[in-house]
């Protein structure tokens, strides 16, 4: 089953809070005590802001990629941005940032995907799958 932001905000919970706590979803190459990742989204004075975040718990290098799309009653849009990282021992990084104004955040699907060393690790806004 899939819980949505919308599902949740039936259930009292505000859909912000939810956005900024699913973090860290990884795939089969995870390697999280290295490193850990997150879409943090703000809401400020034009819409919602979506930044892909890395934590770095050893020094890492490699490259991302931050995939945003939108959908609405005008159709969809999608922003990808990608490039290389290097983030220090204890360091967090934002990787990529895009905006998107009069849009709630569960119309928005954003996904970071980092690749080091041989290792991938995906983050999303999304819920997971319970």
């Amino acid at each position: 089953m899939t819980f949505s932001l919308a599902t949740f905000a039936k259930l009292g919970l505000p859909a912000a809070a939810l956005v900024l706590g699913v973090t860290g979803l990884t795939n089969a190459h995870d390697r999280s005590d290295v490193l850990s990742c997150e879409i943090e989204v703000s809401k400020g004075r034009y819409g919602h802001t979506y930044e892909g975040v890395i934590h770095a718990a050893s020094t890492v290098k490699g490259s991302y990629e931050l995939t945003i799309q939108k959908r609405g009653a005008s159709g969809r849009a999608m922003i990808s941005q990608s490039g290389e990282f290097y983030v220090p021992a204890g360091q967090t990084e934002t990787l990529g940032r895009a905006t998107f104004g009069g849009l709630p955040p569960d119309s928005v699907d954003a996904q970071l995907t980092l690749r080091w060393k041989g290792h991938q690790m995906t983050c999303s806004n999304l819920p997971i799958e319970i």
